[in-house]
């Protein structure tokens, strides 16, 4: 089996699939009743791990100032986003969890199942700015205080580019306690995930 979400399965193992291989309703909308269209679960096709992962890295000096930068990238993989699954639903508003508009004219009734399927399939594709640096070496005389004198600003996953509507498309959640699995490494879950922190961080290098 695969990855559990609250005794519903977004995953399976099987032979001949890929690793963390979706097993899911196909979502077709709402039928007049405002329930959803789609009772079949099988693999669609799409699965959580990177067809292609990509990084590029720079490094530049002028004068006194250098800068460095790497931008990482994955492409061709999907996140199961669990979280718009329990909380983006026209059954939430019954329980004042909701936080978005859109379920309100979107034709499901508020008895409907939030099943598992691929309405809550999305790509994962992103390009990230994992860290910059830029760097100044302070000039310095030869009978001053210091032999060399840097002052350095970092920062850390400074933009994201993506279509995926969550927080972050790298996140992913533990299996629950609940499945027979537990323990095993999960991948493309989200459910209420941190994401990654933007951190700037401010640096002096000196010798004496």
């Amino acid at each position: 089996r695969g990855q559990g979400l609250s005794l519903a399965f977004a995953q399976i193992l099987a032979g001949g699939y890929p690793l963390f291989s979706y097993y899911l309703r196909e979502f077709q909308g709402f039928d007049a009743n405002g329930q959803p269209i789609g009772d079949v679960q099988t693999f669609v096709g799409e699965d959580a791990l990177p067809d292609v992962t990509a990084g590029l890295s720079t490094s530049v000096s002028v004068g006194n100032w250098d800068f460095s930068a790497y931008l990482a990238g994955q492409f061709g993989f999907s996140v199961y986003n669990n979280t718009a699954n329990a909380f983006f639903t026209a059954g939430a508003i019954n329980n004042a969890r909701n936080v978005t508009y859109d379920v309100l004219n979107s034709g499901e009734a508020g008895n409907a199942a939030a099943e598992v399927s691929t309405r809550f399939l999305e790509k994962g594709d992103f390009v990230r700015l994992q860290n910059a640096t830029l760097a100044y070496n302070v000039p310095l005389t030869g009978d001053g205080l210091f032999k060399s004198l840097r002052l350095s600003l970092t920062g850390q996953n400074l933009f994201l580019i993506t279509d995926y509507s969550g927080l972050d498309p790298e996140v992913s959640v533990n299996p629950g306690s609940g499945d027979l699995l537990n323990g095993l490494p999960t991948a493309g879950i989200d459910y209420t995930a941190f994401p990654r922190p933007r951190t700037v961080t401010f640096g002096l290098n000196a010798t004496f």
